[in-house]
């Protein structure tokens, strides 16, 4: 008797490395389509761990994104909801995110999700800020060619250095931001906001999940945000950066 107990643990234990060896082994785009035959068939949480899975692989869609976003407030997860819909806006620049976003934000009094053309403006300056560096590149660069043209013939290259110096200027600019401006929302209910990148410093507020901060920088484990007008700081597990 015990053997074939043995025996029938043996089988569902290689039954069970296979089926996840299988599963591994799937492309992105074949554990999407799991994924969503899951969802189709109301089997919500475990299609959710697949979409991470394959958020994971840096693979995404906004069909995937907002599936997300709807299964985790399904979930009563709040600031995962509002996360993958910022994803989502990211993605699609659907303004009706935007809209679902807000009415959250005002449901739960949450701070930084007033739908303006400032903060779409910064969400789509943010998406596009990879292309724009590219641009400033490329346009630099042909300033350069140009400008070592103009000096071997011997002709005026102020109007071209003036170009380059402004291009160059908005090219710094640009990187700086893209190293920091970021937004970030809180991920966890009673979260402490610090006046500085340590335990030891003050505390300024504390927060529940789901508000949103604009992120300025990173130390060590800490990251430099705006609450208030004001610069805190928040442990990095403790917020979900908000980039694709």
């Amino acid at each position: 008797m015990k053997n074939k107990q043995k025996a029938v643990s043996k089988i569902i234990t290689l039954i069970l490395f296979i089926s996840v060896n299988q599963l591994t082994a799937q492309t992105p785009n074949e554990m999407v389509k799991t994924a969503d035959s899951l969802f189709v068939g109301k089997q919500y949480t475990q299609s959710l761990e697949l979409y991470e899975q394959v958020l994971k692989q840096h693979h995404h869609s906004p069909a995937m994104l907002l599936k997300m976003a709807y299964i985790e407030e399904g979930l009563g997860q709040l600031s995962k909801s509002l996360y993958y819909l910022n994803l989502y806006y990211l993605a699609s620049d659907d303004e009706q995110a935007l809209v679902k976003m807000e009415e959250l934000a005002n449901k739960h009094r949450l701070q930084g999700y007033k739908s303006d053309q400032a903060r779409q403006l910064s969400l789509l300056w943010r998406k596009y800020d990879g292309t724009i560096i590219n641009v400033l590149i490329g346009c630099t660069i042909l300033l350069f060619a140009l400008l070592f043209y103009l000096k071997r013939q011997k002709r005026n290259l102020m109007p071209v250095a003036m170009a380059l110096l402004i291009f160059l200027t908005i090219l710094f600019i640009q990187i700086n931001l893209n190293q920091g401006a970021h937004s970030g929302i809180v991920h966890f209910n009673s979260t402490y906001l610090m006046s500085g990148p340590s335990a030891g410093s003050s505390v300024v507020g504390i927060v529940e999940e789901g508000h949103m901060l604009d992120v300025v920088g990173k130390k060590d484990v800490w990251v430099c945000a705006k609450w208030m007008n004001q610069e805190v700081y928040i442990k990095e597990d403790q917020i979900l950066m908000v980039e694709l």
